[in-house]
């Protein structure tokens, strides 16, 4: 019965432990869903910034254009604006797709977490039913064991029901 006990109670043990590491892998995986939202979030500031710095540009390049007093339209200085303009695009592109790749290493982070806590749950229902099935299999050898020992015993000792030995014949009176 203590190893029934024993074994119960390991299970249960077993199955707090795996339920705390469910806990942990699911707010392992809320915080990566918060660090995949965040990297999108500086990934664009990152881009509005870049952007203002290219329009800067863009304006210091057309002012010493104009400066000089030549169209900044036609010929060279408009392939000039344009290569400028190419390039700002090809940046901003580079700025968010970095963001959007770190978000979607934060996003695969948060599915494998979210994986991890289901398993630990099923673990932990598992160990909890083994728990409850080796007490009871400890319950029935247990059970099993006593009844055994009474059955090698009546053999032994020849222990008869209702008066009379298992053989059939008459068991012998000592109090007569």
């Amino acid at each position: 019965m203590l190893s029934g006990f024993g074994a119960l109670s390991g299970g249960q043990a077993q199955s707090r432990q795996l339920q705390y590491q469910a806990g942990v892998a699911e707010l392992n995986r809320k915080i990566a869903l918060q660090n995949a939202d965040y990297a999108q979030a500086v990934g664009e500031t990152d881009a509005v910034r870049y952007g203002m710095q290219a329009a800067h540009r863009m304006g210091a390049i057309r002012a010493g254009i104009g400066a000089s007093g030549i169209d900044i339209g036609s010929g060279s200085k408009a392939a000039v604006q344009d290569s400028q303009q190419f390039v700002t695009t090809m940046d901003l592109a580079q700025i968010r797709s970095n963001a959007a790749r770190k978000a979607y290493g934060f996003d695969v982070e948060a599915t494998q977490d979210a994986a991890q806590a289901g398993l630990y749950t099923a673990a932990a229902a598992d160990a909890k039913s083994a728990g409850e099935i080796k007490a009871l299999g400890s319950l029935v050898s247990g059970v099993g064991s006593v009844a055994d020992k009474w059955y090698q015993g009546n053999s032994v000792f020849g222990a008869t029901s209702s008066g009379g030995s298992s053989s059939g014949k008459p068991s012998p009176n000592y109090y007569e």
